[in-house]
């Protein structure tokens, strides 16, 4: 009798360390995935906003993307936001940049031409890929064109690039497009 106690508390004990162990995994490899998320949104930061994009530091919670840091042109500062939700894993952002710049602050003007560019750029694309367009997150700042979104083919793809880039007043386009299916 006293023989099967002691089985059954060291089975006990050899479960319990174990289910501490997978616990243990589990929680490190979520870390590994968050911190992969974080340098991914990083590099896509600089690779589609350049130099702008050095001073922005990434730290994901969940599936939040944290942005800090500073940024010294107001189209940095907004389409920050556009391509770190274009990154695989993050389904939200949290931006808490800080806009340093001698830029003069952005008139009504300014916005309303931007209003008009962005509403030019979805009509041409519902024009020229149809209702696969209304998958498409159309942003615009200081004429920079961001698009965001998935479209089944990379045939439509291109046509929405080649959309894009063709319309009037783009001064420059930031493809966050992906293609159903295909790795980012």
């Amino acid at each position: 009798m006293n023989f099967r106690k002691t089985n059954r508390r060291a089975l006990l004990a050899a479960v319990m360390a174990l289910s501490l162990v997978s616990v243990a995994l589990a929680d490190e490899a979520d870390e590994a995935k968050l911190a992969t998320t974080e340098v991914d949104v990083k590099e896509a930061l600089l690779q589609k906003g350049g130099a702008a994009a050095a001073g922005i530091r990434v730290t994901m919670d969940g599936k939040t993307a944290i942005l800090t840091g500073t940024v010294h042109t107001h189209a940095a500062y907004e389409l920050s936001t556009e391509v770190a939700l274009s990154v695989p894993g993050v389904k939200k952002v949290d931006n808490r940049l800080k806009l340093v710049t001698t830029e003069p602050t952005r008139t009504a003007a300014a916005e309303t031409e931007d209003s008009w560019l962005e509403a030019k750029v979805k009509r041409r694309l519902i024009s020229d890929i149809g209702s696969q367009a209304r998958k498409l997150e159309v942003e615009v700042v200081d004429n920079v064109v961001s698009v965001r979104g998935e479209l089944d083919s990379v045939e439509r793809k291109g046509l929405a690039v080649a959309c894009i880039q063709k319309t009037d007043g783009v001064k420059k386009f930031i493809d966050l497009i992906s293609v159903k299916g295909e790795k980012h």
